[in-house]
């Protein structure tokens, strides 16, 4: 019991901190910091913040970092992240906050696919109600900044974006269990950061985020809702079974809509609303049944 009381403390503080990324992230991309530049930068400085204070610490192997299985995660990793942020400038906080959470629906539904799990009614029944809710969502989008094609495409791009996250986790699973998660953890941010690296802000993207508030907005990113989230997730996944664990799944998905609706005066429609509360339904739904 004292074991699993000190082990949701932060499973909880990592679902939080990986909520408010997507937030966060729109308020950059409104300010505006380059897509691409804000993804690199952000791993850039989460990569050096690891190498400084957690290196003697379990999450820097120099033989994991030669693994090409290690940089196969990373280039998946890397190529989420570049759909995801080039995805959020198009659409609104709360609908990328809402679709990227499908990602907890898609990992058991590769994995059956792939023959590496079985659906259980609960979880099969989470699929589909988790994607109906995508169905509603897409179609009762109300107004927005982008037009009605890019914003479709932005949804596109973050669909894509739950798929890759989906296979970062599959892949990495057992990496993990052979390596370690601390180091698996280092190693995906390690290995983004540096295949980010060619995307770093050059001649006027560097003028664009000289001001103190763009720089403000990739520290929190990269120090809170990359390194810090990733911190209390490895911790978490020490202390806890991966039943409890997966509780930061519906825990991200509720905060990032919850803080995107509040800080960008969002509103649904009554269809986009429906999906919504049937995506957040799914996630629950999903992670109650492992």
């Amino acid at each position: 019991m004292a074991r699993l009381t000190s082990g949701l403390a932060p499973t909880v503080a990592a679902g939080i901190l990986f909520g408010t990324s997507i937030p966060i992230i729109k308020m950059g991309l409104n300010h505006p910091i380059p897509p691409l530049s804000f993804a690199s930068l952000r791993f850039l400085l989460a990569a050096l913040l690891i190498l400084l204070v957690f290196r003697k610490k379990g999450w820097v192997q120099k033989s994991l970092l030669k693994s090409q299985k290690m940089w196969g995660i990373g280039i998946l990793n890397m190529l989420g992240y570049v759909l995801q942020f080039e995805g959020q400038a198009l659409v609104t906080g709360s609908e990328a906050a809402l679709i990227i959470g499908t990602a907890a629906l898609m990992i058991p539904l590769i994995a059956w696919i792939s023959h590496q799990e079985s659906f259980r009614p609960l979880k099969s029944g989470g699929v589909i109600v988790g994607f109906l809710g995508v169905g509603l969502l897409v179609a009762g989008q109300g107004p927005s900044n982008s037009t009605g094609s890019s914003h479709l495409l932005g949804d596109l791009l973050l669909v894509a974006t739950a798929v890759t996250i989906a296979l970062v986790f599959i892949y990495s699973k057992p990496l993990a269990m052979e390596r370690g998660d601390r180091a698996v953890t280092g190693g995906i941010v390690l290995t983004t950061g540096l295949l980010l690296l060619p995307f770093a802000p050059l001649g006027q993207t560097a003028q664009t985020i000289s001001d103190p508030t763009a720089w403000s907005y990739i520290l929190v990113l990269a120090v809170f809702g990359t390194v810090g989230a990733y911190y209390f997730f490895s911790k978490s996944v020490e202390r806890v079974s991966p039943t409890v664990s997966s509780i930061i799944l519906p825990i991200e998905v509720i905060v990032s809509t919850i803080l995107s609706v509040l800080l960008f005066h969002e509103s649904f429609t009554l269809t986009s609303g429906a999906g919504a509360v049937l995506i957040v339904a799914g996630v629950g739904l999903v992670s109650l049944s492992r």
